[in-house]
């Protein structure tokens, strides 16, 4: 029961880090948290860019996704494709006009990391990342019964 607690206290802080720490991207781009997060998604999805992928890799519902890509599409960060092999996928490509604000974003994140990482090793990150892949597994395993 401690574990859980732990881990969900933990939870609780980072989340509440990111989110002040987004809030002077919010202000510096006029962006809502949820369009800075889909914009650094697809700057490292590679292929894997279809609001389907954005719902699975942030744990959000697809209708909010699907706003959230047509709010970015409207305001010039995305550009829309549909798929060539199937039309009902459409997959979305960052636009040049994006840069500014994933290299805001990526600064803003390096700089969180670097912080919170501060006296781990290259060892204990490598452990770090193990336990957290296998945690997040068995927790979708969980949700999936």
């Amino acid at each position: 029961m401690e574990d859980q607690f732990e881990m969900m206290a933990k939870g609780r802080l980072f989340k509440h880090l990111m989110e002040s720490r987004s809030m002077q991207l919010h202000r510096e781009f006029g962006l809502k948290r949820i369009e800075l997060e889909v914009l650094y998604f697809l700057s490292i999805s590679g292929e894997h860019n279809t609001s389907a992928d954005i719902c699975h890799y942030l744990n959000v519902n697809k209708g909010h996704i699907s706003q959230t890509v047509d709010n970015l599409c409207r305001m010039g960060y995305l550009n829309a494709e549909p798929d060539r092999r199937d039309r009902r996928y459409v997959h979305y490509m960052l636009t040049d006009y994006a840069c500014g604000v994933v290299d805001g974003i990526r600064k803003n994140w390096d700089e969180i990391n670097h912080q919170i990482f501060a006296g781990i090793t290259e060892e204990e990150r490598i452990v770090y990342r193990e336990i957290s892949r296998k945690l997040k597994r068995n927790m979708e395993k969980m949700l999936e019964r």
